[in-house]
């Protein structure tokens, strides 16, 4: 276990390192069963944040750390509020496929992926392992919100495996950096977006439904 006394961002940082080398081994893993295709990685890849998503869940609850995942509603108008977004982000999801007429299993696949599991994943970990210990390390919510906005944008750089993967299958490089360079963009676009949200209502569940909606339009 990574020692209380550090820093809170390097031991912040410690733990994202641990995590992203985590995701490379099983994901990598996982390949060596199966032909390596766009479909295949993306399926290896989610199985992964899957399995690492109950790791952290498991792991919080161990070691008692506080995520933040459940919205403190404290009248009827926040809970039907809450009720009613959660119903129209689902709703969006699940007519997605109607939508744009396409029910392939690539796109079944992305919609899962992007909008359900990669959210979840990315959300636990920034705006609720790592927001909480910020503030719990004495940071005030907007600087926590300011940090975690820029690490989120720098955690995209550990994908850099799964993007030279699929680049290699098509037989492209040279735009390896800039792909990079937009993800870190994005990456921060969405934290801004996300951590707004976070900031504002306390809690990472009303995180994971701005990911989720942000992510959908974006794919």
């Amino acid at each position: 276990m990574i020692s209380k006394s550090a820093h809170p961002i390097g031991r912040i940082c410690t733990v994202l390192v641990i995590i992203q080398a985590a995701r490379c081994l099983i994901t990598y893993g996982l390949l060596l069963f199966i032909g390596k295709t766009n479909f295949s990685i993306d399926t290896a890849s989610m199985v992964t944040m899957a399995m690492l998503t109950v790791v952290i869940l498991a792991a919080a609850r161990k070691f008692d750390l506080s995520l933040s995942f459940f919205p403190v509603t404290k009248t009827k108008i926040s809970k039907v509020v809450y009720l009613c977004v959660s119903a129209a982000v689902l709703l969006l999801i699940v007519l997605s496929p109607a939508v744009t007429q396409d029910g392939s299993p690539e796109v079944l696949l992305s919609l899962l992926y992007s909008v359900i599991i990669t959210p979840v994943f990315e959300e636990l970990i920034f705006r609720g392992y790592i927001w909480g210990n910020l503030v719990k390390s004495g940071k005030s919510e907007l600087r926590t919100y300011v940090i975690s906005t820029v690490i989120f944008a720098l955690w995209h750089l550990g994908y850099a495996d799964v993007i030279w993967l699929k680049l290699s299958l098509q037989g492209i490089q040279a735009d390896f950096l800039f792909i990079m360079f937009m993800k870190v963009i994005v990456g921060l676009c969405f934290g801004i977006a996300a951590g707004f949200v976070r900031y504002k209502t306390k809690n990472t569940y009303a995180a994971i439904l701005t990911h989720a909606v942000m992510n959908l339009f974006g794919r």
